[in-house]
């Protein structure tokens, strides 16, 4: 069955990159001025679509990002893809939405999201009331340890995310070393759907890509990590939450040994059943899990 969607052209914004950075608000009633707001960033081969029942769940405010490349947000040059664009992207957003402006907010990150939002907060961290690494760990990965096999990164890079029918679509992202059954979950899923007669993917195989390149296989990891625990070392109020998947998890114990040795006062988690998106596998226990670590959050002005 196909997933509900979020509205085919989220809001966007214009980055300092001059890039359109597009998210997904959900907002079901007026705010005060101290309920705490949630921000989620998305993993590989995904868009802000796989935060829409978390948003729709947690009835608080939130707002979802299209990392560069995602969903609806351009590219933009490949050789300026770096951890510091992809943070400065999401900047701009919370800088911009009245949502996010001048208070402190809940930062929730998936897989290589999680990443992402560790570089947030390494460089912004009086921005965060919480931060929530969604399985996923601080080692490095080598390009070459990509789990698409025969990934093919020059068609990657020249992936076109609009066309005009779904086998040609299904063909790009074959050509590139996706398998089939991968492909047809994401058409089934809603990643990938049809608009105005032609075939769109928020699906963009150059962000896993260039992803693997200027973040995985980097030193980034560890290096934000180290930031955040001093950043928070003296904190009483801004929790860090690390969320592990009991099936299939992509961390290693020893990377998160070497996490909680960094920073002790990290609250793990482990989901016996749970797979590498607890969000989408163990719904209604990181449901539980994610409204409490919100309302346990405190959002005040900076």
């Amino acid at each position: 069955m196909t997933l509900p969607r979020t509205p085919i052209r989220p809001d966007t914004i214009i980055s300092s990159s001059n890039l359109a950075i597009s998210y997904v608000e959900s907002c079901s009633h007026d705010t005060t001025e101290d309920e705490p707001v949630t921000l989620f960033i998305h993993g590989l081969d995904s868009s802000s679509h796989t935060w829409r029942r978390v948003q729709q769940s947690i009835l608080s405010p939130s707002i979802a990002i299209d990392c560069r490349g995602c969903g609806h947000s351009d590219l933009g040059n490949p050789d300026d893809f770096t951890p510091d664009a992809l943070v400065a992207d999401v900047k701009c957003v919370v800088d911009a939405h009245p949502l996010l402006q001048k208070k402190r907010f809940v930062l929730v990150g998936h897989s290589m999201g999680g990443r992402i939002a560790m570089c947030y907060a390494a460089k912004y961290p009086q921005d965060i009331s919480a931060l929530v690494i969604e399985d996923m760990d601080i080692r490095r990965r080598k390009v070459d340890s990509n789990i698409i096999p025969n990934f093919d990164e020059t068609k990657a890079l020249s992936f076109e995310r609009l066309h005009p029918n779904l086998d040609s679509l299904k063909e790009a992202f074959g050509s590139i070393g996706y398998p089939a059954d991968m492909i047809e979950k994401w058409v089934r899923g809603g990643r990938v759907y049809e608009h105005g007669g032609e075939y769109w993917s928020d699906v963009h195989p150059a962000f896993r890509a260039l992803c693997y390149r200027t973040i995985f296989d980097s030193n980034s990891g560890s290096t934000c990590w180290n930031a955040i625990a001093q950043h928070y070392a003296n904190s009483n109020t801004v929790k860090v939450h690390l969320l592990v998947a009991g099936i299939g998890t992509v961390c290693e114990q020893e990377s998160i040994d070497e996490m909680i040795q960094c920073m002790p006062s990290t609250q793990i988690k482990t989901y016996p059943n749970g797979y590498h998106s607890l969000h989408g596998s163990v719904v209604e226990e990181f449901l539980c899990d994610l409204k409490k670590i919100i309302a346990d959050a405190k959002s005040s002005h900076l």
